[in-house]
């Protein structure tokens, strides 16, 4: 039924972009050596994390990009900050800049994309 498939994508947008800033806040606050790395440059993975949360949060929230970009540049700052008390972690102000620079890039991308497809994330 593509109808039961298409009504689901909005709840499961929401649900995906409360995971993604957990996910975000935890990894940023664990112990470094606990903390599960891809391989990539520690500011792509900031860059990236933040982006896809950025984008998803927006496709979810339409109309609230600019309360989204600000609250994740926030978010970043609070995560970095609370890292100088994490064992194995240092808070860099470059980490916060890749963070914010993909919270600002997800967001602008994904209200572009919204902008071209009007009924992106919605139930058919």
């Amino acid at each position: 039924m593509p109808g039961m498939t298409t009504r689901l994508i909005p709840p499961a947008l929401g649900l995906a972009s409360v995971a993604a800033v957990v996910l975000i806040c935890v990894l940023s606050l664990v112990p470094g050596n606990e903390r599960p790395h891809t391989g990539a440059p520690g500011q792509v993975e900031h860059f990236i994390a933040y982006a896809l949360t950025g984008a998803v949060l927006t496709v979810r929230l339409r109309s609230r990009r600019t309360a989204i970009m600000l609250g994740l540049v926030v978010l970043a700052a609070v995560c970095e900050t609370g890292q100088i008390w994490v064992p194995g972690r240092t808070a860099q102000v470059v980490d916060f800049l890749a963070s914010s620079a993909g919270a600002v890039t997800g967001t602008l991308l994904a209200g572009a994309a919204l902008v071209r497809w009007p009924t992106l994330g919605r139930p058919a």
